[in-house]
C-alpha cells in the first residue's frame, strides 16, 4: 500500500482527497501547510500531492524543491503531483522537479490513476 502526503489548506478538499485515495487503497496523510507536511514525511512516503498555492502566501512549491533538494526525509525522486488552478503554473511545477502537473478542477479518478501510473 502507497503512501501519501496530501498538502491543501482548504480543508474541504483535503477531506475529499483523502476520503478518495483511502479507497482507492492509499494511505493518506493530510496536511494544511509545508510544516505540517515536512512534519508528516519518512522514507516512506510514496507521493506527494502539493497545491502550489497555500495559505499566508505559503507556496507548494518550496516544498518540492526541498523534495528533490533532498532537505527533507522523503526520497528525493518520490513522485510529487503539483496542483493549481492556474495552468500557467505547470512550466514552472515541471521545470523544479513536478512529477506531473494536474490543472484544478480536476476529476478524483485523474488523480488515483496518476498516481497509480507514477508509482507502477
Amino acid at each position: 500500500m502507497s503512501s501519501v502526503i496530501v498538502v491543501d489548506d482548504d480543508p474541504t478538499n483535503a477531506g475529499l482527497l483523502k476520503m478518495l485515495l483511502e479507497l482507492d487503497g492509499f494511505t493518506v496523510h493530510s496536511c494544511a501547510d509545508i510544516p505540517q507536511a515536512l512534519e508528516a514525511t519518512s522514507e516512506d512516503i510514496s507521493a506527494y500531492v502539493v497545491d502550489i498555492n497555500l495559505a499566508r502566501g505559503a507556496n507548494g512549491l518550496d516544498l518540492l524543491t526541498k523534495i528533490r533538494k533532498s532537505e527533507t526525509e522523503a526520497k528525493s525522486d518520490c513522485v510529487v503531483i503539483m496542483t493549481s488552478g492556474d495552468y500557467r503554473r505547470e512550466d514552472e511545477s515541471i521545470e523544479r522537479g513536478a512529477s506531473t502537473f494536474l490543472l484544478k478542477p480536476y476529476s478524483p479518478d485523474v488523480l488515483s490513476t496518476t498516481l497509480n501510473e507514477l508509482l507502477s
